[in-house]
């Protein structure tokens, strides 16, 4: 008599989600180094999983402050763990992908150096990455790129290596832009235009101390093929309204005094008013026909004590 086998095939358990997306997250439009607003599709033992069954991103349960819901949007920020895989994390860092601004260097090691971008993920500067070699405290002026092949996120102060400049047409003489301070060059400073183009802020154009990471606001000087050149002070008459009223506001905030003439340094003029002689001596003359200010051997002393600036 043959024996009967019975043979039970039991279904694999289910694995934990992995968010092991990388180039397939472009379907679902959901960018490593970008934030943005994913909906939560399941909880479990693993943690809170955003985005689809099918293109799941993971997100900490410690992360989320009271009961998380099935169909909640949450705003992330998508990066890389150390699996290579993509991760969520409501910690929104200070940069984007793509975006430059400035941080301090946390530490070094034999591969390059991290910093600390305000997420829950430290971010490494490649040696190969490095304009100059980077130590712990440093302050330096980084782009966050993507690593595609690799998997990962990462920064470069060379940033000259991307931004080519390649569309500037949106620019023209006068427009204000916004400026971060880059590297040092002979004639004066490298800096980055409205974060994405970059410009020449010549020494003479400087009108107050500066150091890497400071943004400020500056004007377009020049524009010529790919080369633009940038000033931290307004043009024409713009440039004298505003020159005058700082002086008349930095009198004011004197005791209505200031010992600034002809034989004051251009040095000091720029370092006490931040504009240039030549522009001193013009907005000093424009008050002294206006009969607002009296000029004398030794300095500029305002007629009237309660003068406000713009009046």
């Amino acid at each position: 008599m043959g024996i009967l086998r019975i043979i039970f095939s039991w279904p694999e358990p289910p694995k934990p989600y992995q968010a092991v997306i990388s180039r397939k997250s472009n379907a679902m439009n959901i960018q490593p180094g970008k934030i943005q607003e994913l909906e939560i599709f399941d909880i479990n033992e693993t943690g809170i999983v955003l985005g689809n069954p099918v293109y799941p991103i993971l997100l900490n349960k410690r992360e989320m402050r009271g009961k998380p819901q099935i169909g909640q949007t949450v705003k992330v920020f998508v990066f890389y763990n150390e699996r290579r895989e993509l991760e969520a994390t409501i910690r929104l860092p200070e940069i984007q992908l793509e975006e430059i601004a400035a941080f301090r260097v946390k530490n070094v090691n034999e591969i390059g150096a991290f910093i600390d971008i305000g997420s829950s993920r430290d971010i490494l500067i490649p040696n190969r990455e490095q304009r100059e070699p980077l130590e712990p405290g440093m302050l330096c002026v980084v782009i966050l790129k993507e690593d595609n092949e690799n998997q990962r996120l990462f920064a470069s102060t060379k940033l000259m290596r991307y931004l080519r400049n390649e569309d500037i047409s949106e620019y023209k003489r006068g427009d204000e832009v916004d400026l971060i301070i880059a590297e040092k060059m002979d004639l004066g400073r490298r800096v980055i235009i409205n974060g994405k183009h970059h410009g020449v802020l010549f020494r003479q154009e400087i009108m107050r101390t500066v150091n890497t990471g400071d943004k400020l606001k500056g004007y377009i000087r020049q524009i010529e093929n790919k080369s633009i050149t940038v000033s931290t002070q307004k043009e024409g008459i713009e440039l004298l309204q505003d020159a005058r009223n700082r002086l008349i506001e930095f009198l004011t905030e004197n005791g209505g005094y200031a010992r600034l003439n002809d034989d004051t340094s251009p040095e000091e003029i720029k370092m006490r008013l931040r504009m240039s002689k030549k522009t001193f001596k013009k907005v000093a003359g424009i008050l002294f026909k206006e009969g607002l200010v009296e000029l004398t051997k030794i300095g500029v002393k305002l007629t009237k004590k309660d003068l406000t600036p713009g009046k």
